[in-house]
């Protein structure tokens, strides 16, 4: 799956290393470079092409705790 930036979330690439998304810039309405930070704080512009090659998959704490909250609310219920 190939995931689109986001501002503020954390991917992994395929050996499991962070990078978060810094800042998204635009030509227009289109999606145009990204700007990623890996933990140790170094930063690096890619193009869109380059994004999706680098295999990233989302891992944003924030994402993975609203999905556990939902999953557990809806078994209550059950």
């Amino acid at each position: 799956m190939l995931y689109r930036p986001m501002p503020g979330y954390w991917y992994a690439n395929p050996v499991g290393q962070l990078q978060q998304v810094r800042m998204v810039l635009y030509r227009g309405h289109d999606q145009s470079r990204v700007i990623i930070e890996n933990i140790s704080g170094k930063r690096q512009l890619v193009d869109m092409e380059a994004w999706f090659r680098l295999g990233l998959v989302q891992h944003s704490p924030r994402v993975e705790r609203r999905r556990r909250i939902r999953r557990d609310s809806s078994n209550e219920t059950s």
